[in-house]
């Protein structure tokens, strides 16, 4: 990877208007690197982009495809988690949509920019409760049985074997495929859980959690370390850990990027 003080060096930063990704774009933008931010407000964002419309995302990487044609960091850190189903515009459960099918179409697109810059990376926001999780392939969108916690677990699983499955396909590219497990942070991520939002508790969530300057630090580290000798995911402490057994599954990494593909209507 190049370094970051290098007026060349352009990130593209994902759910950027607060939380982890803003902490990240204002690291990353310290360290000299240009950032391109991507978030639904337009006043906080250099790019309007709705994750949870495929249109929304085609429009936004066109435009960053013209007006920077070399990327040479990509991070899909944009997150939601839903206690009820929701489904975007294009039909599609939300929490998988937004989590785990925009990272997969944006990374396709924004793709040819980042092998014209190579060395570049994708580092992709995933949590270390993927462990727990586990990915529906008989009901991927829970129309059957929704459970909020579930979904999200299955697609933070999704992201890290979305990030093997990409850094196996980009093997002597130059463009490298990691994950980073930023910790417990302080975000809105768990808004709509009436126990973070009770001000009472805000005290004791502070003292517990990591704060998003902690995780952009994580996320600036996973961009410029080397790149691990076999799939692994960075951590907040610094250095590599295991993926999950789970994402070991070839033929299960397999069958998720096809599924991926026809939902998104790629052949990535």
């Amino acid at each position: 990877m190049p370094e970051t003080g290098s007026s060349t060096y352009v990130c593209v930063i994902t759910g950027a208007s607060r939380g982890i990704g803003r902490a990240t774009a204002e690291e990353l933008t310290r360290r000299g690197a240009t950032v391109v931010t991507l978030g639904r407000d337009a006043s906080r964002s250099t790019i309007a982009c709705d994750l949870a419309s495929f249109a929304s995302i085609r429009a936004a990487a066109a435009e960053i495809t013209y007006r920077w044609p070399r990327i040479q960091l990509l991070v899909n850190n944009a997150g939601v988690q839903h206690l009820r189903r929701h489904e975007t515009v294009d039909g599609i459960e939300a929490t998988l949509a937004v989590n785990h099918l925009a990272p997969f179409l944006l990374t396709h697109l924004l793709m040819p920019s980042l092998r014209a810059a190579a060395p570049a990376r994708v580092v992709t926001v995933s949590s270390s409760l993927a462990r727990w999780g586990r990915i529906d392939f008989e009901d991927l969108e829970r129309i059957r049985h929704y459970n909020g916690t579930r979904a999200y677990l299955q697609s933070k699983l999704a992201n890290i074997m979305f990030t093997m499955s990409l850094a196996e396909r980009l093997g002597g590219s130059g463009v490298s495929a990691v994950c980073v497990y930023p910790g417990l942070v302080v975000t809105d991520l768990m808004r709509e859980r009436w126990w973070w939002r009770a001000l009472w508790l805000r005290p004791l969530w502070r003292a517990i959690f990591l704060s998003p300057n902690d995780a952009a630090a994580a996320v600036a580290s996973a961009a410029a370390a080397p790149a691990p000798a076999e799939p692994a995911c960075y951590t907040l402490g610094g250095g590599y850990v295991s993926v999950p057994p789970a994402a070991r599954d070839a033929a299960a990494r397999q069958r998720l990027w096809t599924l991926s593909e026809h939902l998104i209507g790629v052949d990535f």
